[in-house]
């Protein structure tokens, strides 16, 4: 039983560290941009770069985050993929990508945890659906403010005198 609440509170504490990279790298790429003196659309790219940037971040920290369940933690162990190290467990290029094959919610299920440490992969999906949701509404935010047509520059608004 402890060693599910271990597994559970490494989960939580993952989860709020990618909440806080993600909400960090966000309010970073809403200033920044803004500042730079590129067209609209490159700051429009530099945000969506940034946000890809952020995802990948977020997902290298579940990543230390199975190597600790799995070494120091003993809250499991990978199986699977062909990629087991002499220690018997995944070396830190598998571990990244479990972890961004659970953080984008693909799935290929070569790798697998066995163990509590199922709960963290479970968790980890979740949090990647809600923040590359939130990059998306957030990119689309961005595009609104930077991708104006130049149809809708030039149309003129109708004049206030009388007909």
């Amino acid at each position: 039983m402890i060693v599910h609440l271990t597994a559970f509170a490494l989960a939580v504490g993952l989860t709020l560290a990618a909440l806080g990279m993600h909400y960090e790298a966000l309010r970073v790429l809403s200033v920044v941009p803004q500042a730079a003196r590129i067209s609209a659309r490159l700051k429009t790219l530099v945000v969506i770069i940034g946000a890809i940037a952020a995802h990948i971040a977020e997902a290298a920290a579940f990543a230390v985050g199975y190597w600790v369940g799995e070494a120091p933690l003993h809250l499991g162990r990978f199986a699977g993929g062909g990629q087991l190290e002499a220690s018997g467990q995944l070396g830190p290029l598998q571990l990244f990508y479990f972890s961004l094959e659970a953080f984008t919610t693909q799935g290929v299920g070569d790798v697998y945890p066995v163990g509590p440490l199922r709960l963290v992969a479970s968790l980890e999906p979740l949090a990647g659906l809600i923040l590359i949701g939130w990059s998306t509404s957030f990119t689309f935010v961005v595009m609104r403010r930077y991708w104006r047509l130049k149809s809708e520059a030039t149309v003129k608004t109708p004049s206030k005198g009388l007909d």
